[in-house]
């Protein structure tokens, strides 16, 4: 999709949820929705949530329990096991970009993120906050979604990633049981609805500070950090006789959004980077190079014509309340290529 036609189809949705403002947003599978009303004597009793914090904590201590006992020992099938959606593309390149032998963790204690489902809507999910230390000892903040599809579904790791250094959690609203608020992929009580994001992210990543959405995305690494990288690179690949050029979509995985204590949300999402290196002229044949970090895939240091990398990534935004001044800002961000092609 060209991002002629992405900023286009950005602005049809965003006007499709501006409009949705006079009628209550459907919640998806997994979704709250809200409370049955009740007498002004007589409190409604609460339902008591699908996925309660005990058992939570159980699934993100065996699940990450099970991660490392597949990583320590090359077990690369049985780690897929435990994952899911973009976490299960960026582990199998974990394994497969080290001959078997990725990196371990450990982690902290986690904050647990249990937003309160309807039992008869799935699929459940929860998230969590945790220190997640390598083994060099390096400490950073990973933000984790574990999901559970059908009933007859195990638990598994859907999302993974980590927020800047220095960047503290987002503050997540939670009720008096200590239970979160989930939020609809199509609700417009903020100022971004949650399934819009990752295509505003895609454009910001293109266009850059001049673009449709610099308005709505604070500039940063992972948005028009993007683009100024682009612009960097293409003139001297153009005197090489070499193309240079990076686009960004939006995947099909799962969207999670969490309802912060400002009114906002915390939304988590993947995004999918297609970077392209080509020969433009015969001189230029032989001379395509591959970075370091993909020779794992292409062993060598140029190729004859051209080299093709998609990259898996998992952002975490924060995003204001409808009608607030300030703009959305990625605050996490992981990824790694999970394709690479040359010839």
């Amino acid at each position: 999709m060209t991002t002629t036609m992405r900023v286009a189809l950005a602005l049809f949705l965003l006007a499709g949820s501006l409009m949705a403002c006079s009628s209550p947003p459907a919640p998806r599978s997994g979704a709250s929705s809200a409370t049955p009303s009740a007498s002004p004597t007589e409190a409604a009793p609460r339902e008591a949530p699908a996925v309660g914090l005990a058992e939570a904590g159980r699934v993100l201590r065996e699940i990450l329990a099970a991660d490392d006992a597949a990583r320590a020992s090359g077990a690369e099938s049985y780690a897929l096991e435990q994952t899911r959606d973009a976490q299960r593309d960026l582990t199998r390149v974990a394994f497969t970009s080290t001959g078997l032998r990725p990196p371990r963790y450990t982690w902290g204690k986690p904050e647990l993120l249990v937003p309160r489902l309807k039992a008869d809507r799935y699929p459940y999910w929860f998230a969590a906050v945790a220190e997640r230390r390598d083994g060099h000892g390096r400490r950073r903040t990973a933000v984790l979604a574990f999901m559970k599809q059908y009933e007859t579904s195990m638990w598994q790791l859907s999302f993974a990633s980590l927020l800047y250094p220095g960047t503290s959690p987002p503050a997540v609203l939670l009720d008096d049981e200590g239970y979160a608020t989930a939020l609809a992929t199509r609700d417009d009580s903020i100022a971004i609805s949650p399934h819009l994001m990752a295509p505003l992210h895609a454009t910001i990543a293109e266009e850059g500070p001049r673009g449709f959405a610099a308005s709505l995305i604070a500039p940063g690494p992972q948005t028009t950090g993007y683009f100024d990288e682009v612009e960097k690179i293409q003139p001297d690949y153009r005197t090489r006789g070499l193309l240079y050029d990076s686009l960004f979509a939006a995947t099909a995985f799962p969207i999670f959004a969490l309802r912060t204590t400002d009114g906002g949300a915390v939304i988590l999402y993947s995004l999918r980077r297609t970077t392209l290196r080509q020969a433009k002229i015969k001189s230029a044949e032989g001379l395509v190079p591959v970075p370091k970090a993909v020779r794992w895939a292409v062993p060598s240091q140029v190729v004859p014509s051209m080299l093709r990398m998609i990259e898996t990534q998992q952002d975490v935004s924060q995003v204001a309340r409808k009608g607030a001044a300030e703009r959305a800002r990625i605050i996490g961000f992981d990824g790694a290529a999970t394709e690479v092609t040359g010839r």
